[in-house]
């Protein structure tokens, strides 16, 4: 993905169930496989109830984003001016594009920002056959991606950033998996078996030269 660009995006919100409102938006835009500035985050006070079960997972509650957070026009409107209309990746993206964030533009009648990439979480499970789930907090702590508490917006923006620079990107462009375009269908390719077979062969094959290197 030399030189393209695109956005990492993961959003918190009051609860599951629609109308589901954002109370924090995280991003960090990329070009090629490597971070691109500094990243963006935003609180935002929506004035609505939260869900006791999404407060324990983010720890915002109704009252905290009364005085820390910010009008959602407004905010959208800084999310707008950071991401522009770029490719957003988010790990769920059938959440973060579909339920949360395309859901969101329209009540709030606000410019749509970005436009729908493809799902990190997808792309994942095809390209890490070594782990024993693609939870983000599983993969963080296997490749040792970061000690920052999870379920923060911005804490998991920088983890997934992190993924692609220092995980899949060397996985996929071993296995001729490159350019955005070409990733994004690779996170959709079915059997999700083949795929794996892919990554298996082209790391056992990096470590197969790696080692004549080392005799040489």
């Amino acid at each position: 993905m030399t030189n393209e660009e695109w956005i990492i995006v993961d959003t918190e919100t009051n609860g599951i169930f629609p109308p589901i409102c954002t109370v924090e938006i995280a991003a960090q835009r990329m070009v090629g496989w490597e971070p691109a500035g500094e990243p963006f985050r935003v609180l935002l006070d929506q004035d609505v109830a939260i869900d006791p079960r999404a407060q324990a997972i983010h720890g915002y509650s109704r009252e905290f984003l009364r005085g820390h957070g910010m009008d959602p026009h407004h905010a959208h409107r800084e999310f707008h001016a950071y991401a522009g209309d770029l490719p957003i990746v988010a790990y769920n993206i059938s959440f973060d594009w579909n339920r949360v964030l395309e859901p969101e533009y329209q009540r709030l009648r606000v410019p749509v920002t970005g436009r729908r990439g493809f799902c990190a979480m997808t792309l994942a499970r095809r390209a890490i056959p070594e782990t024993r789930n693609y939870r983000l907090d599983t993969l963080k702590s296997h490749f040792g991606l970061g000690l920052e508490p999870s379920h923060k917006a911005l804490n998991d923006v920088l983890v997934v950033a992190r993924l692609f620079e220092r995980v899949l990107r060397d996985r996929l462009a071993s296995a001729g998996v490159e350019g955005f375009t070409t990733v994004a269908a690779f996170s959709r390719r079915t059997p999700v078996r083949e795929c794996r077979e892919l990554i298996e062969e082209a790391l056992t094959g990096r470590s197969k030269r790696g080692a004549e290197l080392a005799r040489k």
